[in-house]
């Protein structure tokens, strides 16, 4: 049998699906970032054992991984398996595919970074994705950090009441907002994750307390839709694309977020009328897979998406609910 990997290196999480030339299911998993921007060397190494241990790699023989990695998680890997050959596709290439897109399209890529991508006559441009240390703009690292900054205003008295300091207290173990200041350094003493991936796993905690009426985090959640939407803008602009080009997204923080996507979209009927936003109905990961049916076959159809939502149902996406 010969044996194929997919992997969505994200900057909190990495999704890795071994499959079959049938597209057939042999074992997917999920396991911490793989990335060296956002974690350190020994997570990383944690993080790809894991991988190797979910997905039984010992002895194996990979024909071809695909989809989004460094080029040194490939040598990383040869301490488990054989890799025959390896093509980093990029974060625009999978989530294009994942919607079905193989010609000109836009992608608005937000997970625990933020890129916005196009592709217009064959040419390959983005915008965004500079790093938590630079700039993420309306990520959900982005998100988390202004909710941390908004409860540490609340709590020492210099910014709005939010219900965000009880509730970041509360998820990190430390009760309430009288012992936030404990909590946040606890992130930093985390030997399971990076304070980046601990920080951008808050956004759920900003959608929960903004569908609960808290001002503070739906006041996050637009301004972080808006700042995606400007550097979609500028993107849409500086590549030359026409009405009609189809825009697609992926990553975490759209799926389950009302206040985050109608904002986007409230701000793309206003500004950018004509263009449609796909939403796409498999994660990235599955990319990889629809672009080898599509140059296989020459088409990726819907009953192709739903073959692979139902085969891997893990990797199914629905932009209305949360994962």
């Amino acid at each position: 049998m010969k044996y194929y990997l997919a992997i969505d290196g994200g900057g909190s999480k990495t999704a890795a699906v071994l499959y079959g030339e049938d597209m057939s299911r042999v074992a997917v998993t999920v396991c911490g970032s793989l990335r060296s921007n956002t974690t350190e060397p020994e997570l990383i190494e944690k993080h790809l054992k894991k991988l190797a241990d979910d997905l039984d790699l010992y002895g194996k023989r990979i024909a071809e991984i695909g989809g989004t990695y460094e080029k040194k998680t490939v040598g990383m890997l040869g301490e488990y398996c054989t890799v025959d050959h390896s093509t980093v596709d990029g974060e625009l290439d999978l989530g294009l595919s994942a919607a079905g897109i193989f010609g000109d399209g836009l992608l608005a890529l937000c997970g625990t970074g933020a890129t916005v991508f196009s592709r217009i006559g064959g040419v390959c441009s983005a915008t965004g994705g500079y790093g938590a240390a630079v700039a993420d703009e309306g990520s959900g690292y982005w998100i988390g950090r202004e909710a941390f900054i908004a409860a540490i205003r609340d709590v020492e008295g210099r910014g709005e009441r939010t219900s965000l300091s009880d509730a970041i207290a509360a998820k990190l173990g430390y009760g309430g907002r009288k012992r936030l200041r404990e909590s946040i350094f606890s992130i930093y003493s985390d030997s399971t994750r990076s304070p980046t991936a601990t920080v951008a796993h808050f956004t759920p905690t900003v959608v929960e307390e903004a569908a609960a009426g808290d001002a503070v985090s739906a006041g996050i959640l637009r301004d972080a839709a808006g700042l995606l939407f400007a550097q979609l803008s500028y993107l849409w602009d500086s590549c030359g694309a026409k009405d009609g080009v189809p825009l697609t997204v992926c990553g975490s923080v759209w799926r389950g977020n009302p206040v985050f996507t109608n904002e986007f979209k409230r701000l793309l009927k206003e500004k950018r009328n004509g263009c449609e936003l796909i939403a796409p109905r498999i994660e990235p990961v599955l990319g990889v897979l629809a672009k080898r049916i599509y140059k296989t076959t020459g088409k990726f159809t819907d009953d192709d998406a739903k073959r692979l939502s139902l085969l891997y149902p893990e990797f199914s996406y629905d932009i209305n609910k949360a994962k």
